[in-house]
């Protein structure tokens, strides 16, 4: 009989292993991480700092003090590429701008901040409307490409607005593999 229980557990539970529960507000995220990806452990206060100098004096974009950070994954524990970040803060920037405005503000800048790294590379920026769950998202997609090392890697950042917050997931792949399981992953990922 005991087997038969536990048997019966693990059919019951089995599409949701591997899921993970994310509250925003009181907003339930669910989202099943890409298999083969592992929760990265950060100290993202050094990274945050330099992201926070880096804008203030580059930007007018307000910068809200208040994030919280939901997961890092990625899909080794050393490579900045291959990576997911989810997170959420305060949404002056959306308040300020709208959604769209804000969404099109950030491509603006990800494609004049690529530039001042090196003029030979070369930025595609793409912003678009993506629907998670009957959620909008405003996909800001920039590819990066260096063309001295013939070399290209994409930043996805997905960013909408739940429960008064500015929800985010920002993502970089290298290959379309790798692509392909994230967006997978978002994509399917639910809200209640």
């Amino acid at each position: 009989m005991k087997k038969t229980l536990l048997i019966l557990l693990i059919i019951i539970n089995y599409p949701t292993f591997g899921q993970n529960k994310y509250r925003i507000e009181k907003c339930v995220w669910n989202i099943t991480k890409p298999a083969d990806y592992i929760t990265r452990i950060d100290n993202f206060e050094e990274i945050i700092k330099l992201g926070e100098e880096y804008v203030e004096e580059k930007e007018e974009l307000e910068l809200a003090n208040d994030s919280k950070t939901l997961f890092s994954i990625a899909k080794s524990d050393s490579s900045p590429i291959n990576m997911m970040i989810a997170s959420y803060q305060g949404n002056e920037n959306i308040k300020n701008y709208t959604l769209k405005g804000y969404a099109k503000a950030l491509g603006a800048y990800f494609k004049e901040s690529s530039k001042e790294d090196d003029p030979k590379n070369i930025t595609t920026v793409k912003v678009s409307e993506v629907v998670i769950d009957k959620i909008k998202f405003y996909l800001i997609s920039s590819t990066l490409t260096f063309t001295e090392k013939k070399y290209a890697y994409t930043s996805d950042y997905y960013v909408t607005e739940i429960q008064g917050k500015e929800f985010s997931i920002a993502v970089m792949y290298d290959n379309e593999i790798d692509k392909r399981k994230i967006e997978k992953s978002i994509t399917e990922s639910t809200f209640k």
